[in-house]
């Protein structure tokens, strides 16, 4: 039976302390209209809940009486659910607190301060800044001499910039970021949310041409010049041609390759063949040039060279080409396919904040205006006297029962910590520091003062969170009473019905109702032409089906079996592509460079199957391969041998279906499994005999191979299971329900309630 989760039908008050406890009151008003037991249920709760729910479209007017039905029987198993203790369980108060937790996070921040980042953010990436710079790097954890030794540095080479020096000449001369000090310094052009904050604080704040004053990031010291300044150039979408050589290759191939290039560029120019055509038929990328070419991504100005941004952005019309471009491919010649400016505010919004409370720097800003204002309101009082001596005598030898421990240092409202406590709160911190770290940072009493209190503040701003707002208060009981009823439903009716001496007692006693109707397993493919038709039948023969879709290699380091960091997102990538796609499987194929032990590449395909099958994917979807030195992908680079290579396949005509329609849309249906009378058009035309046969109908080519012919049957236990669940639950709710208006007798004021229900 459907049901209706309604808010605030029963009575209970939340008590919070170490854990969560609930107890329940009864509804003794004197309007009562509806009476289950001793329960009672006021008019005025009742209508509450039956103008909300016929608001909200939730309910009908026309069906008043099933409503009121609803509602009994829900009030019913509350009252089931209290009396059998279910929300004391540790279980459910422990699912209570999580959930808790999870919905008080974004009552826990500045929103106003996190709404004005967002804003900042947007009104940045109006605008992308061509950047140089000089660093001085900082190490992690520096200690006090190493920032001085840093900030002289920086110091000195801005002296020498104001006497007159070139910016780009002292990048090239001192800057220790070793990829843009040859390059004077240049880092191309950035936008916001692609640099630390303070970086992009610094960028943000000056005009072009102007050099900042000395700035301090997580990497060290900065001067920071802007070279240019342009409107956000937006986003493209491309196409490509790829004449493939390695950038060390010898001068012939070299050669070779430009000569093929500017081939290509000759027939595009003649304009006689698409671009679609004469990639497929020049283009050496395996991946892109079946679809005529197209990469299948939006690109931004971050996302290439600074030469590619020139180039490519560049490009005023859709269909245009560039002239071949020499990159660490090879030769590319690039197709506008589609190109959009920067998104409006209301559609980055999301994406943005998402951005901003996950950036360190900015989700610290947010965290400190936070817990400014939870000072303010919850009356933060840190005791001066209890304070000084505090700070003073940590460093000291204590015996554990000095007077002062006991004196109360912080005040929360009316609660208040003493001395004490702050000292077990360092030591338990320095603790977890210490096992996380491995060393104990340089952090003073003062500074763990502060996280001391912020910490207490926070947990009593947490605590009164329905108090100060009543949307989360009414969440919460949503969730309770949602989880109450869950759990008693559980407990009453699913569990039961999944008992297997009451699934066979009911199936010996209804079998005669659990018949198979005739049937067949069919396989039918449905193309657009005889071409189409053909491929399709070549790609099904073959199962698991094989699929376009592509991974880069997993690399991994010479000598071991560990994914160096890189690959390490592409293994996250594999892992949830095969969680959400069921019928996927893959063929991992692992691969040794010469100058390994041979036994390497087997290692790195264990390392690869043991790591997805403990992030639970079966290892029947999993396909290896041992290929050793084959395939080698460069001899000056041994370690790119040092990889795995993955193929996708399914064990679902879906995806050979989608695979199809990707390249021309409805192109190709296809389906199979066991089909009854009526649930497929081509199969009721035709005799139901095991064979094959192809035939036309209104221009489209028809498949159609039947396996298996069965006639009406009675079904067995295991063919009937999912119905005669279905039929129990039914049946053992209803003999519940009559045994709860039993338990406790249900007495309405009908007049009053067809009042509120007219």
């Amino acid at each position: 039976m459907s049901f209706i989760r309604f808010k605030q039908m029963f009575p209970f008050k939340v008590l919070l302390g170490v854990c969560c406890l609930f107890s329940f009151t009864s509804w003794a008003q004197q309007d009562a209209i509806i009476q289950l037991g001793s329960k009672k249920i006021s008019a005025g709760v009742f209508e509450k809940d039956y103008r909300r729910l016929l608001e909200s479209d939730s309910i009908k007017a026309d069906n008043k009486q099933k409503f009121l039905g609803d509602y009994i029987d829900y009030q019913l198993k509350l009252l089931a659910a209290e009396d059998a203790k279910i929300h004391v369980s540790p279980a459910f108060v422990e699912e209570y607190q999580s959930f808790r937790k999870e919905l008080a996070s974004p009552y826990l921040v500045d929103g106003e301060k996190t709404e004005a980042l967002v804003k900042e953010a947007y009104q940045r990436l109006k605008f992308e800044k061509q950047v140089a710079h000089i660093l001085v790097k900082l190490p992690g954890n520096p200690s006090a001499a190493d920032t001085l030794l840093a900030f002289q540095k920086i110091e000195n080479i801005r002296k020498k910039l104001v006497a007159g020096e070139t910016f780009e000449e002292l990048a090239k001369k001192y800057s220790e970021d070793d990829l843009s000090a040859v390059k004077g310094g240049n880092l191309g052009f950035i936008t916001s949310l692609q640099t630390q904050y303070a970086f992009e604080n610094a960028v943000y704040a000056l005009e072009k041409g102007a050099v900042s004053n000395i700035v301090r990031t997580a990497s060290g010291y900065h001067l920071i010049k802007i070279l240019d300044v342009r409107p956000n150039q937006g986003k493209i979408r491309l196409a490509h041609i790829l004449v493939s050589v390695a950038v060390n290759a010898p001068t012939n191939q070299q050669v070779e390759a430009k000569n093929r290039i500017e081939e290509v560029k000759k027939y595009l120019d003649k304009g006689e063949e698409s671009f679609e055509l004469i990639c497929k038929n020049y283009s050496e990328d395996p991946y892109s040039r079946g679809r005529g070419g197209e990469l299948r991504r939006w690109y931004y100005t971050s996302d290439l060279s600074e030469e590619l941004q020139n180039k490519l952005f560049s490009i005023q019309r859709l269909g245009d080409y560039t002239e071949p471009i020499r990159t660490n491919l090879g030769w590319q010649i690039f197709k506008l396919l589609d190109k959009k400016p920067l998104l409006s505010y209301d559609e980055m919004a999301e994406y943005l904040r998402q951005k901003v409370v996950t950036d360190p720097e900015r989700s610290a800003l947010i965290r400190s205006s936070f817990m400014a204002r939870v000072r303010r309101e919850n009356k933060i009082m840190v005791l001066p006297a209890a304070e000084k001596i505090a700070l003073e005598r940590f460093s000291q030898d204590r015996l554990g029962d000095e007077y002062f421990l006991k004196m109360p240092l912080l005040q929360v409202g009316e609660k208040s910590w003493t001395i004490q406590d702050f000292y077990q709160f360092i030591t338990a911190q320095q603790k977890s520091k210490l096992k996380s770290l491995g060393y104990l940072p340089a952090i003073s009493e003062s500074t763990w003062l502060a996280e001391f209190v912020d910490l207490k503040a926070l947990e009593e701003e947490e605590k009164n969170l329905e108090v100060k707002y009543p949307a989360f208060k009414e969440q919460m009981l949503e969730f309770f009473e949602g989880n109450l009823y869950s759990k008693i439903i559980d407990q009453e009716i699913f569990e039961k019905s999944l008992d297997s001496l009451r699934q066979q007692t009911y199936f010996q006693t209804h079998a005669a109702q659990f018949t198979m109707p005739s049937r067949v397993k069919a396989k039918i493919i449905d193309a657009d032409s005889p071409k189409t038709l053909t491929e399709a039948m070549d790609l099904v023969a073959k199962s698991p089906y094989p699929m376009n879709k592509r991974l880069p290699d997993i690399n991994f380091n010479l000598g071991t079996s560990e994914i160096v960091e890189a690959s390490k997102k592409v293994a996250q990538e594999l892992f949830m592509l095969m969680a959400k796609n069921r019928d996927y499987v893959i063929e991992l194929a692992g691969y040794h460079d010469a100058s390994e032990a041979d036994s390497m590449s087997e290692a790195r395909v264990n390392h690869l199957v043991n790591y997805l099958v403990k992030k639970g994917i079966s290892q029947t979807r999993i396909i290896e391969k041992v290929e050793g030195t084959l395939k080698p992908v460069s001899k000056s680079d041994k370690a790119k041998n040092a990889r795995i290579a993955i193929k996708f396949y399914s064990q679902s005509m879906d995806d050979v279906v989608k695979r199809f329609n990707a390249i021309k849309p409805q192109s190709l249906d296809a389906v199979e499994g066991y089909f009854v009378k009526g649930q497929n058009a081509y199969l009721d035309n035709i005799s139901w005999e095991v064979g094959k046969q192809t035939k036309e109908i209104n221009g489209r080519h028809i498949y159609v191979e039947i396996s298996q012919v069965e006639p009406e049957r009675l079904k067995s236990f295991d063919e009937s299971r999912s119905s005669i669940i279905r039929e129990l639950q039914a049946q053992l709710e209803k003999e519940w329900l009559t045994n709860l208006k039993q338990r406790y007798p249900v007495v309405l004021q009908s007049e009053e309630l067809n009042r509120i229900m007219q």
